[in-house]
C-alpha cells in the first residue's frame, strides 16, 4: 500500500510537471514568434526543482492545517505577513518563515480557502485578518508578501483597508495581474477568478493602492502556472517590476534569490524610515 501511494504521489508531481511545461513552451514559443528550443531549455533547467517544490508542498500540506503554528507572530520587531496562493496554505511559507525570523522579522501567515469560496468573502476575510493585525500590534510596522493568487487578494484587500498606515510595502511573487489560461482547469476553486484577462483581474489591477506603501512585482521567466508569462507584468502605476533567475511558480517558494529580493525590498523601506527619522531628528 505504501509503495502504491509513493508511486501515485511520485506520477502526479511528474504529470503536472510535464504538462505544465508543455503548454508553456508552447505558449511562450507561440507569444515570442520565436523557436521552442530556448523555452525547452529553460524547462528542462528548471523542471526537476519545481518537481521537488511540489512534492514538498504536497508533504507538508498537512502542517498547515493547524493555524496556530503560523498566525502567532514570535520574535522581531516588524511583521511580515504571508499569503499563499491557490490550492496551498500556510505551509507553502516554511522555508521563507524560517528565513525571514533569522532575519529579524516577525513573521504571520495568512490561510483562505481554495474551494467553494468567492472572491468577495475570501477579500473580506483577508482584510478583517489584517485589522484584527494591527489592532494587536499598533506599535509594529507590516510588511505584506504575496505568492500568486495570494499577491491580487493582497491588493484587494489593502485597497479596501480603513487604516493602512503602518502598511509599508506590498511583494508579490509569481502574481498573475492579467490572470492565466490555465484558469480553466481550476474548476469550481477560486482560480475560475482567474481568467486570463478576465473581469476580477482586471478589476483588482484598477483598484487604487494607498501612494506611501512601496510595491514590487516579482516574476520568473519560467513560469509554468500562468500563461503566457506576458500576464506576470504589473501594468499598474506605482510598481517596480523585477524578474528572477529562472525558476518554476512553486519553485519560487523555496529559492533563496527570491527570497532575497523580498528581504532587500523590505529592508530597503526599513533602511528608508530609518533615514528620514534621522534627518527628522537632526532638525
Amino acid at each position: 500500500m505504501i509503495t502504491f501511494l509513493l508511486t501515485v504521489f511520485l506520477a502526479t508531481t511528474l504529470l503536472l510537471a510535464l504538462l505544465t511545461y508543455t503548454l508553456y513552451c508552447y505558449e511562450e514559443s507561440n507569444q515570442a514568434g520565436k523557436p521552442l528550443g530556448p523555452f525547452l531549455a529553460l524547462a528542462g533547467k528548471t523542471a526537476l526543482r519545481s518537481i521537488a517544490s511540489e512534492m514538498a508542498i504536497l508533504l507538508l500540506h498537512p502542517l498547515g492545517l493547524w493555524p496556530r503554528l503560523w498566525k502567532e507572530p514570535t520574535g522581531g520587531r516588524d511583521l511580515v505577513v504571508l499569503v499563499h496562493g491557490l490550492f496551498h496554505n500556510q505551509s507553502a511559507w516554511i522555508l521563507f518563515r524560517r528565513w525571514m525570523q533569522a532575519q529579524g522579522f516577525a513573521t504571520v501567515c495568512f490561510s483562505y480557502a481554495s474551494w467553494n469560496s468567492g472572491w468577495d468573502e475570501t477579500v473580506a476575510g483577508l482584510r478583517k485578518d489584517l485589522e484584527s493585525l494591527l489592532a494587536a500590534h499598533p506599535d509594529r510596522e507590516v510588511h505584506l508578501v504575496g505568492h500568486s493568487m495570494g499577491g491580487l487578494l493582497l491588493w484587494s484587500a489593502l485597497a479596501g483597508l480603513h487604516d493602512s498606515s503602518r502598511i509599508k510595502s506590498l511583494v508579490t511573487m509569481g502574481t498573475p495581474f492579467a490572470g492565466s489560461k490555465l484558469s480553466p482547469f481550476a474548476l469550481s476553486s477560486l482560480g475560475r477568478y482567474l481568467g486570463y484577462q478576465g473581469e476580477t483581474v482586471r478589476a483588482v489591477t484598477r483598484l487604487p493602492l494607498p501612494s506611501h506603501v512601496r510595491r514590487l512585482a516579482l516574476h520568473s521567466p519560467a513560469d509554468n502556472m500562468v500563461l503566457p508569462n506576458a500576464a506576470l507584468r504589473c501594468k499598474a502605476p506605482g510598481w517596480e517590476e523585477m524578474t528572477t533567475r529562472p525558476v518554476s511558480h512553486v519553485a519560487m517558494l523555496h529559492s533563496r534569490e527570491v527570497f532575497r529580493e523580498v528581504r532587500r525590498w523590505i529592508s530597503t523601506e526599513n533602511a528608508s524610515e530609518g533615514s528620514r527619522t534621522a534627518a527628522q531628528d537632526l532638525a
